[in-house]
């Protein structure tokens, strides 16, 4: 079979498939699935993702409920909708949520560099008068050394992945 044969075969299986798009507005959410509202009827257990399989090796946004959504439907009714695009997120879920939120880079940044800064200038100091004179007939009196070494500040770029922002 030549290729372009092929390809007419698969678009002509295809037409035999309704597909079709529509818009509507969220009403509730529940777990991986939603219920929407298209027109004056709503409809429910319209999944989030691809699938209902269970796992955790996935990608969850869970739209905000009375936001605008986009649907898409292969089977030609209304039965098996996903959501394909969402206007607001409640939520946004990756590989099961087990490492927790994601990091405010710029937050962590300051709060790091505000310790290294204060590292880096931090000094022992005795009270005023207080010299400390170890015992035996050829000692000298102690002071404390200075930090000889200063830590470097933390560059939000050794540790951003910026194909994930927020």
């Amino acid at each position: 079979m030549t290729p372009e044969r092929r390809l007419a075969d698969n678009i002509k299986r295809l037409s035999h498939t309704s597909l079709w798009l529509t818009q509507g507005e969220v009403t509730a959410t529940d777990g991986i699935t939603c219920s929407v509202k298209i027109g004056d009827a709503e409809f429910s257990e319209i999944r989030l993702r691809a699938s209902l399989t269970d796992n955790d090796r996935n990608i969850l946004i869970v739209p905000k409920v009375g936001t605008s959504v986009v649907l898409g439907c292969i089977s030609g009714d209304y039965n098996n909708m996903v959501v394909l695009q969402i206007d607001e997120i409640d939520s946004l879920t990756i590989n099961g949520g087990e490492f927790g939120g994601l990091i405010k880079i710029k937050e962590l940044t300051d709060k790091l560099n505000a310790l290294v800064d204060q590292f880096n200038n931090h000094t022992h100091t005795l009270p005023p008068g207080a010299v400390v004179t170890p015992a035996g007939p050829n000692a000298n009196p102690v002071t404390v050394p200075a930090i000889t070494s200063k830590a470097n500040n933390f560059n939000a770029e050794d540790y951003e992945d910026e194909l994930i922002t927020h």
